[in-house]
């Protein structure tokens, strides 16, 4: 049974949390195998010579026909363009982003493109750039009056590590999603592109979960994270939850403001990470700093959630435990119950973590590449079978 929750309903912390049923999987004995993997012989990204690498270092923003759009070159500070046929891609050159004045663009972490904007962003400031006039509205967290008393808020914004295109955006209401994280409490922010105003979701994400399995260490005047923040994922009315560090997915009704959480468990992998028993979150030397992140990297990862609109299907990248860990793909109805899982290492071991969603495919990054002007990738389709 699925219990909703109706969060426009006064309630409180201990409520919300009572509320909560995850809804496992593990007392399912096999997974229903329906569909197949086609994976495609190797292809070429033509990435030419702006700056661009075959290094995965990029952020892109495909249109609706998911064969074209814009990708940003953070060699060159550039919007170049971006286009995918069925036997290849390539790249074409575009303007150099000014940096100061009424067209400056600072640090980007990530963007975002509406009919209206491209909303360049870091952890601290967005940049509104109009499209047509390409002036620039810059603008600092702390001015949007949300965060209390922090002087300098940053929200969690998911860099190229984390996905290539920025999943968190509604494009019904042109309201970005992310994470903000305070005081053993992470919360999802909203952010209105239209009106260029933020406000908090009523949502309840699993602080307890994520502080007992994030890593977040500081040694001197280094503080080394990875990354760990829930990564947020919007398909028509519906908020999807991934947490990096355990299998949980929680899904949030936008428009009724409810929510339900799914847990998985799978033979392959474990479940979620497990901190080692001498993790501190201070720690004297870069010796232990960096032995303890090797342990924690070298565990279980779940990736972000991905919708793929011709099989009416989510999927989510998870990489197994071990240095040289095997890489899965979970396959997920539209109701979160989990149908199948694919190694992907095993069918083709250069296959590497990072893919971009197209409509030719599941476009994954080959780990070995060549040292010319060319990003080797594959495409993979998930068949229905016969």
């Amino acid at each position: 049974m699925i219990r909703w929750m109706n969060l426009g309903q006064k309630i409180s912390v201990v409520g919300l949390l009572s509320c909560l049923i995850l809804i496992s999987c593990s007392e399912r004995n096999s997974l229903e195998q329906d569909f197949l993997l086609e994976v495609s012989d190797r292809k070429e990204l033509l990435i030419g010579d702006g700056g661009l690498t075959s290094e995965p270092t990029y952020f892109v923003s495909l249109d609706s026909s998911r064969s074209k759009g814009v990708i940003y070159n953070s060699k060159a500070h550039s919007l170049d363009s971006i286009f995918l046929s069925s036997d290849y891609a390539w790249v074409k050159d575009g303007d150099i982003l000014e940096t100061e004045g009424p067209y400056g663009v600072g640090t980007v972490f990530s963007f975002f493109t509406t009919q209206a904007n491209v909303v360049y962003l870091n952890g601290q400031e967005f940049f509104r750039q109009d499209i047509l006039d390409k002036e620039v509205s810059r603008k600092f967290m702390h001015e949007y009056g949300i965060f209390g008393e922090s002087k300098y808020p940053a929200i969690s914004v998911p860099t190229f590590k984390v996905s290539h295109e920025f999943n968190g955006l509604d494009k019904n209401t042109l309201t970005a999603y992310f994470v903000y994280e305070s005081e053993r409490n992470i919360q999802v922010a909203g952010f209105d592109s239209f009106l260029d105003s933020m406000y908090f979701l009523p949502v309840s994400l699993d602080s307890v979960s994520y502080f007992e399995t994030r890593f977040k260490v500081k040694s001197g005047n280094l503080i080394l994270g990875l990354n760990d923040e829930p990564q947020l994922t919007v398909n028509g009315s519906q908020l999807i939850v991934s947490y990096p560090t355990f299998s949980d997915i929680l899904v949030y009704d936008l428009k009724a403001r409810t929510q339900r959480t799914h847990a998985f468990t799978s033979s392959s992998f474990l479940s979620k990470r497990i901190l080692p028993t001498n993790y501190a979150d201070e720690v004297g030397s870069f010796e232990q700093l960096h032995e303890l992140e090797n342990v924690c990297r070298n565990q279980v990862r779940f990736g972000v959630v991905t919708y793929l609109g011709n099989v009416n299907k989510y999927v989510r990248l998870v990489k197994g435990e071990g240095a040289d860990a095997s890489y899965f793909l979970e396959v997920f109805d539209s109701d979160f119950q989990r149908l199948q899982e694919f190694n992907l290492t095993a069918i083709n071991p250069d296959l590497s973590a990072d893919y971009l969603n197209s409509k030719y495919g599941l476009m994954f990054r080959a780990k070995d590449q060549p040292a010319e002007d060319v990003m080797y990738y594959y495409n993979l389709n998930l068949i229905k079978k016969k």
